[in-house]
């Protein structure tokens, strides 16, 4: 049976967003509205940009919604990443050799959002405490729009300390290393 661990919450990123999504959204409006008493040019003009507030809408609901879709899911053979709609991992539980937690003393260690060096390693957090997970043999991945060969990987999760414990258990055999913190 598999267990379902959520990246923290994204509420740094979520409240600037649905401010800016409200803002648009009202300025649009009142803008757009006056122009509906006009001409039959205004009108049509009108309804074009109320077409286009439509789309922004739709769209920026798509995009909030997704910042929600962030989960690990640790399987008795896999772990399952998928952060965001941008980056999905499927991770064999048997190539897993270390996991441990990261120093968070250097600040830049306490990651927000989904980073990567394109060679060794990605990071997905919203925040909070990192789980380094390193791999005997690179896993392909799907970064939007690239494919990438990564044998490490950083993961934010809310529970941070069950999901660490939940990998060590199925992969007995790692190196259980825990820094100094």
């Amino acid at each position: 049976m598999s267990e379902r661990y959520h990246f923290s919450d994204a509420v740094w990123f979520r409240v600037p967003l649905k401010t800016l999504f409200v803002a648009l959204t009202a300025f649009a409006i009142f803008t757009l509205y006056p122009a509906l008493s006009g001409s039959a040019n205004d009108v049509q003009r009108a309804i074009f940009g109320f077409t286009v507030l439509a789309f922004f809408v739709v769209l920026a609901s798509i995009f909030a919604v997704t910042v929600d879709d962030s989960y690990a899911d640790v399987d008795e053979d896999v772990l399952q990443v998928r952060f965001e709609t941008f980056f999905n991992a499927t991770i064999p539980i048997a190539d897993i050799v270390r996991v441990a937690p990261i120093d968070p003393r250097p600040r830049w260690r306490y990651r927000a959002g989904l980073s990567t060096n394109f060679r060794e390693r990605v990071c997905c957090s919203h925040g909070g405490r990192l789980i380094e997970i390193e791999l005997a043999k690179p896993v392909t991945v799907k970064l939007w729009p690239r494919r990438l060969e990564i044998p490490r990987f950083w993961l934010g999760v809310r529970e941070h300390q069950a999901f660490l414990a939940h990998l060590r258990r199925l992969a007995p055999e790692t190196v259980q290393v825990t820094r100094a913190a």
